[in-house]
């Protein structure tokens, strides 16, 4: 996995093989997706015939999107504020994951948290001020239901969905929020420290994450990559990947797909201060 502080142009990067491959940097905003993203980069990576996928792990949402200014992507996989941000730094949707895109709000088993009320006064963390599945959608739901976000509770940030989990196994806070996905990994990957947590809420839907290339992508390069996601679940090697990353397919879309997700991110901007 390359580091992020590494900073490029648009060009490929060659490798020392005898056959050289053309570098397709994947840009994920925290480190800890390297783990989960890579059976579907080995699944992809084994259909590429001139090219190589490789994940860029960030350290923060602020180093990721840092690095989408930079265009130091070639594909990137993300949504709420970051995606308007890709978008405006050169890069364009083709497809999303196509589950549900969900935030759960979860406390420690042993916690006295059971309504809403009940978290007044407690430190609550989200990830990233702005991540959609980690702060945006929570703190929307926590304020239809009643409860200030702003005066009501201590708002604690962290760089990743993992470091928020950590957070509430270790009783640094009350209450997290988290993308689904995250959560379901985290009981899958890590099920000693999951079985101390329990999602108390969660949140309505919105699409899920999409799926974007540089707009300056060859087209011969990119018409290949598309068709390559949005076949993985065709055979079981391919729906293995998906399955370990925790989505079940990626299909088609657009921008447009994405005009709900814009008007909720405009309401927490009025929102929260």
């Amino acid at each position: 996995m390359l580091s992020c502080s590494h900073k490029r142009s648009y060009q490929p990067v060659y490798g020392t093989q005898d056959k050289p491959k053309k570098e397709i940097l994947c840009g994920l905003p925290a480190l800890s997706y390297n783990e989960t993203v890579q059976p579907l980069v080995g699944y992809i990576n084994g259909h590429l015939d001139s090219a190589k996928l490789r994940i860029v792990g960030c350290i923060s949402v602020e180093d990721y999107e840092d690095k989408l200014r930079a265009g130091a992507f070639d594909v990137t996989v993300i949504n709420g504020p970051q995606l308007l941000l890709a978008e405006k730094y050169g890069y364009r949707v083709i497809g999303r994951i196509a589950d549900e895109y969900r935030s759960v709000i979860f406390v420690n088993k042993d916690s006295a948290i059971y309504r809403l009320d009940d978290l007044k006064g407690h430190t609550i963390s989200f990830t990233g001020k702005n991540i959609l599945a980690g702060a945006v959608m929570p703190m929307i739901y926590l304020h239809d239901h009643g409860l200030d976000v702003n005066t009501a509770i201590r708002r604690r940030y962290n760089p990743s969905f993992e470091s928020t989990l950590m957070d509430v196994c270790l009783g640094k806070s009350s209450a997290g929020a988290v993308w689904g996905v995250a959560y379901k990994n985290f009981e899958r990957l890590k099920p000693e420290l999951a079985s101390h947590l329990e999602v108390k809420w969660v949140t309505p839907s919105l699409p899920s994450s999409a799926l974007m290339i540089r707009r300056d992508m060859p087209k011969k390069l990119a018409d290949r990559l598309t068709v390559l996601f949005f076949h993985l679940q065709d055979d079981s090697a391919g729906r293995a990947a998906l399955a370990y990353s925790g989505v079940s397919k990626f299909v088609a879309a657009d921008s447009s797909n994405y005009v709900l997700t814009k008007q909720f991110i405009r309401e927490f901007d009025s929102l929260v201060r």
